[in-house]
């Protein structure tokens, strides 16, 4: 789908977008970054916007949305991204919001809201509360 993107067939990409959208039940828009070690073990439910990157070796369940927060104009671009880095894992019903950062090495809990930037071994819970991570994860979390 993003190859027919990037090459201009906007109408290909759209079809095989709908399509995912019908057999899946996930919606990944053209033009999504994402690296061919990103893991969605359970694909329903799952959004994500245009324009989000998404590093290598991350993790999303169900029910996450990736997204731009709305502007004053109540449309978001592709200018107000979130950009996740490598070794993410994203619980289930988690919402990443805005032109945010997050760090390597972190996780996302279920259903947290994240608006802020993340820094890396970090770990995201409720509505962004940040905490460090665990000494014990650090180096688990590298291998996801």
């Amino acid at each position: 789908m993003n190859w027919f993107h990037f090459k201009g067939y906007k109408h290909l990409a759209k079809y095989y977008e709908r399509k995912i959208i019908y057999k899946y039940g996930c919606h990944i828009m053209p033009g999504v970054v994402l690296d061919s070690s990103t893991h969605l073990p359970h694909i329903v439910g799952i959004v994500i916007g245009r324009g989000v990157i998404i590093g290598k070796n991350v993790s999303i369940l169900q029910n996450v949305t990736l997204g731009s927060s709305i502007g004053e104009n109540l449309r978001g671009s592709d200018k107000t991204m979130p950009t996740i880095e490598d070794n993410v894992k994203i619980f289930s019903g988690a919402v990443v919001s805005g032109k945010i950062t997050i760090g390597r090495n972190s996780f996302i809990g279920a259903n947290a809201t994240v608006t802020k930037n993340i820094p890396p071994n970090s770990l995201v819970v409720g509505f962004n509360v940040i905490k460090p991570l665990p000494e014990k994860f650090k180096n688990k979390n590298e291998n996801l």
